[in-house]
């Protein structure tokens, strides 16, 4: 019997070298999380169960909305739901922001980018090779529920002496980075001398919450896209992909790697 909270184990048909099997095994649960803001709601983010508080801060961080841990009020959280009341919250943000769907999503992601201000980022160090594969082995000894369905992302936030102060798993890969910033923000982690861990393709829109994270590296497992490279050569972000079996690709800003 597989249990897991994230997961539901379900029957299916299995077909090995052309012979079929009767099995159960485990999918990942996709729950909604309803964010409200000052007793209005904000959104409606599809997402895996768990640490909602986190995703939630995140989502608002890297949405403009929450720019200072002083601007929060109070924040509740229960099954699905998330509250919080803030200072100098624009009930603007409600129109901009109100979706449920993941295609809306996008098209909202496009709104984002004209009214987030990104900065350029700063680093100060550079990382062994040898580290990476470290670090990348550390995270995927962690990515216990992915190995159990293969149905998630992972993320993870370290430091260049190897630790892994944050982990996560969701759906979604942008929920990933938002849960990743969302704890450090509300743990007062400083991030500008850490590095993003992460399993997903790097995108435009995971490069722009990176930027807002104020994250110098970004070391992937998987592919990056066009828009990508172009972000984060723009703003001084060293990024890395396909980075496995001992391999990996310098897109960006390739002295952040110790080569």
């Amino acid at each position: 019997m597989l249990n897991h909270h994230k997961g539901v184990e379900i029957e299916l048909i299995r077909i090995v070298q052309g012979k079929k099997e009767k099995v159960s095994d485990l999918v990942a649960r996709e729950i909604a999380v309803t964010i409200m803001v000052n007793k209005e709601e904000l959104v409606c983010l599809p997402c895996s169960p768990g640490k909602i508080n986190y995703l939630a801060v995140g989502f608002l961080l890297s949405s403009g909305i929450l720019k200072h841990i002083d601007d929060i009020l109070s924040m509740e959280t229960r099954k699905n739901f998330f509250q919080i009341e803030m200072k100098n919250f624009q009930k603007s943000c409600l129109e901009k922001i109100h979706f449920s769907k993941i295609s809306e999503f996008r098209e909202q992601m496009k709104i984002m980018d004209k009214s987030v201000a990104l900065s350029s980022i700063q680093r100060t160090f550079a990382i062994d090779p040898d580290l990476i594969y470290t670090l990348l082995a550390k995270m995927e000894e962690k990515s216990a529920f992915f190995r159990l369905s293969g149905g998630v992302h992972s993320c993870g936030l370290a430091d260049s002496r190897g630790k892994i102060h944050f982990f996560c798993e969701d759906i979604s890969r942008y929920n990933t980075i938002d849960r990743i910033f969302g704890e450090a923000f509300l743990k007062n982690i400083d991030t500008r001398d850490k590095i993003i861990l992460t399993s997903c393709r790097i995108s435009y829109g995971i490069i722009k919450r990176v930027i807002i994270g104020n994250v110098p590296v970004v070391i992937s497992r998987s592919a990056v896209t066009d828009r990508a490279i172009q972000l984060a050569q723009q703003r001084g972000i060293t990024l890395v992909g396909f980075a496995r079996n001992r391999k990996m690709n310098i897109y960006t800003h390739a002295d952040g790697i110790a080569i």
